[in-house]
């Protein structure tokens, strides 16, 4: 699933800005919308951390059966450490990538809002509206999901 602005041309544009310029200016917001590969990482950090966690927690206690040593094995403290890392990493890693998401859309639909209203006949500027949408069912078995919508839109 790829995340860009619709390059179709609204209607509602005519004598605005030219049907190449508008389909220019979202190709250039496009390219500001940052690649997966951080998102990528962060998961592959969380999947590594969940399961060496899981693995160093199942082996502390097997070898705390194993030997019947007392005390609190130092393996399940390593394997839990290493797991609730793991979620802390995934959740602050996600929280970051978006907010750095936003901020370069954000800061390429002002370039493009600069290009036009200084030389536009009819003054226009453009706003990026992210909003968080929820969706998804209510009640039992339901997942509810979340997405944020990201929206340019060109005000005159």
């Amino acid at each position: 699933m790829k995340s860009e602005f619709d390059s179709t041309y609204p209607i509602h544009l005519n004598g605005i800005i030219t049907r190449d310029e508008f389909q220019q200016s979202i190709h250039n917001i496009n390219q500001a919308v940052p690649s997966r590969k951080a998102l990528v990482i962060c998961g592959l950090i969380f999947i590594v951390c969940i399961v060496g966690g899981m693995i160093l927690f199942i082996g502390g206690g097997l070898t705390a059966g194993r030997y019947r040593t007392y005390g609190f094995p130092v393996l399940i403290i390593i394997g839990f450490g290493l797991f609730v890392l793991g979620m802390f990493f995934l959740s602050c890693g996600c929280y970051f990538v978006q907010s750095r998401r936003i901020s370069r859309i954000r800061h390429a639909v002002a370039n493009e809002s600069m290009k036009y209203s200084t030389r536009s006949p009819t003054p226009c500027s453009w706003r990026l509206d992210v909003s968080r949408v929820w969706y998804g069912g209510y009640g039992f078995g339901y997942r509810q999901r979340t997405r944020f919508l990201c929206r340019v839109s060109i005000y005159s």
